[in-house]
């Protein structure tokens, strides 16, 4: 039977289908069968809550088997990215504008995917998509930014919906993370048998773009809570003086359990320009965490090419870090000064949080001890030690 006899709900099929049987494209043969397919005139084209996807019927009719492989391969990579999940603090900002840049990603990320001189994917006409170059490679929050300083004309619209995920319940929280397991699990498998089949092909699996399941960018509050509260709890010590009370009645001598107080915490903020419209944002989120975790002190050291600040705040402050905060400095990014600065004050803090845009001199200094680099808006940046957080912020 043609492509075009075919009613939709087989015309879908077909084309899962022909994503799993695709050197280029197999990667995504997985994403396309979790969740379930649903043909629904409710819908106005199609759309997808991060793992159901619903297609109207009358929207994709006219469609070519490539345009149809288009729209299909563009919800299974709003799935793989989890851009209905991961990023609903976005949506609830900013819709509209949301909903542009995650369709700029996915047909940038489409279309960079399809290599072949007969192309396996075609543009739909109905609702043509947003597709431009100088999004290539970008992140949702990096588009956003955007589209924000130089907002498109009204007429581009996205070709299709993109719902809020499905509610989770506290109790429903492993099937949460379940989800993005199976989605996750479903391109690696995927990533396997596009390999394979471009090995029959003659060409290397290497080739194929994945910097989209790569590189996602997703919301970095979480992170720097567990970064904080880690290194909050406290060390565990044992003594014998006084013995363990409960053994005692047993004569039984055992040591007691005890836990050190939290050191203190140095926030080392770069102050290049770049940097001060995340003052407000990060700072606010550090105020809340410490709040909670009530570390010994909070430093904040204020740097450029040299330490021009030095603030402490006791706990009976956190609640106002964000309003206390007086930046100095501003000209240059010598980050190992912060090092150097804490080496000559003989601070001995639990852990050091750098926040920095990351644009650094080649070689530099790391503090000593538990180092958190909060990097704004340099997506290239690697630290030579310590663990990395993209902070994101529209």
């Amino acid at each position: 039977m043609a492509f075009k006899d075919l009613n939709p709900a087989q015309k879908i099929v077909a084309v899962n289908t022909d994503f799993m049987r695709h050197p280029d494209f197999a990667i995504l043969g997985g994403v396309t069968q979790i969740g379930a397919v649903t043909i629904s005139d409710e819908i106005p084209t199609a759309g997808t809550d991060g793992e159901d996807v619903l297609f109207n019927p009358d929207f994709i009719a006219p469609m070519t088997r490539k345009q149809l492989r288009y729209l299909v391969g563009h919800e299974a990579l709003h799935k793989a990215l989890h851009h209905c999940t991961d990023y609903m603090h976005l949506k609830k900002k900013h819709p509209e504008i949301f909903a542009q840049a995650i369709d700029y990603v996915v047909n940038w990320q489409l279309e960079s995917m399809d290599t072949e001189k007969e192309k396996f994917l075609e543009r739909p006409t109905n609702v043509p998509p947003l597709i431009d170059d100088k999004y290539a490679n970008m992140s949702v929050p990096e588009v956003m930014r955007k589209l924000l300083a130089d907002p498109p004309p009204p007429t581009q619209k996205p070709m299709d919906m993109h719902m809020d995920g499905k509610p989770v319940a506290v109790e429903d929280a492993a099937d949460a993370k379940d989800l993005k397991t199976r989605i996750e699990d479903a391109v690696a498998q995927g990533a396997v048998v596009a390999e394979q089949l471009q090995q029959m092909r003659g060409t290397s699996a290497g080739s194929q773009n994945l910097s989209g399941f790569k590189e996602r960018k997703t919301d970095w509050r979480g992170p720097l809570r567990k970064f904080i509260s880690d290194i909050c709890e406290g060390d565990d010590q044992s003594r014998f003086v006084p013995p363990n009370r409960r053994l005692l009645p047993l004569d039984i001598i055992m040591p007691s359990r005890f836990s050190e107080a939290t050191g203190e915490l140095i926030v080392a903020c770069d102050t290049s320009a770049s940097m001060h419209g995340m003052y407000p944002i990060v700072f606010g989120e550090i105020a809340r965490i410490a709040q909670q975790m009530q570390p010994q002190s909070v430093r904040v050291l204020w740097w450029d090419t040299r330490v021009a600040g030095d603030q402490v705040f006791a706990p009976k402050d956190y609640a106002n870090i964000a309003k206390l905060m007086h930046p100095k400095g501003g000209g240059g990014t010598t980050v190992s000064c912060v090092a150097g600065y804490i080496n000559e004050k003989r601070y001995k803090p639990k852990a050091t949080i750098l926040l920095t845009d990351g644009y650094l001199e080649s070689r530099y200094e790391v503090p000593a001890g538990n180092v958190l680099w909060g990097v704004c808006g340099n997506s290239n940046f690697r630290p030579l030690r310590g663990k990395l957080l993209q902070i994101e912020e529209v």
